[in-house]
């Protein structure tokens, strides 16, 4: 079969889906850049042209992941939820992702760099997006009263752990579906929520 030449943005975009295909399949370590020449058709060459590495194909996935995220944050729609309405918010997208592949891949891509490696720290701060929006909605609902007998700080760190073991709990259901799991997590987050609601 001919190899494919295509646009730059195209091979671009065609590079990587077809990665994140592989990446999934054959996790970070069994996903080689022979794998991406056979699944996507193009020579080595081509990828090189576009990428370094797996590696940077993969971090260029993660990006691109996180980037979808924060217009989601960053949309009027989003924007224009009260506080407690953005932090259910977060708790479905939290409950729908917790079983995305591409973050166990993540995981697996975390442990093979070293603790100091500036990556990781680019890469553990660009997850940070779901953490500081929580952080984001709580102080509003602090700063307006909405929530009572609570500190910011506390509170967001009561509401992350609350989603992290929520996640873990539905992880050990693999029978559920991703609404059930969404609907986990929001129930939990109303349920913490109902206890500092002002004017309860």
């Amino acid at each position: 079969m001919a190899r494919q030449r295509l646009q730059a943005d195209e091979s671009k975009s065609f590079i990587l889906s077809q990665a994140r295909t592989l990446f999934i399949k054959n996790g970070y370590k069994g996903t080689t850049m022979d794998g991406l020449c056979e699944i996507t058709n193009l020579s080595k060459g081509n990828l090189y042209h576009h990428f370094k590495n797996k590696e940077d194909i993969f971090l260029q996935l993660l990006e691109d992941y996180v980037e979808q995220l924060s217009l989601k944050w960053d949309s009027a729609e989003y924007q224009s939820l009260s506080p407690a309405h953005q932090l259910l918010t977060l708790a479905d997208l939290f409950g729908r992702e917790c079983e995305n592949p591409l973050l166990t891949v993540a995981e697996e891509y975390f442990k093979t760099l070293p603790e100091d490696s500036p990556k990781t720290l680019k890469v553990a701060e660009s997850l940070e997006l779901i953490p500081n929006s929580i952080n984001e909605a709580v102080q509003k609902g602090v700063d307006q009263q909405l929530f009572t007998g609570t500190d910011a700080e506390s509170l967001s760190f009561a509401i992350l752990s609350m989603l992290v073991g929520a996640t873990q709990l539905c992880l050990a259901m693999p029978n559920l579906n991703s609404d059930q799991y969404a609907s986990m997590h929001v129930n939990a987050i109303e349920l913490l929520l109902s206890g500092i609601a002002a004017g309860k």
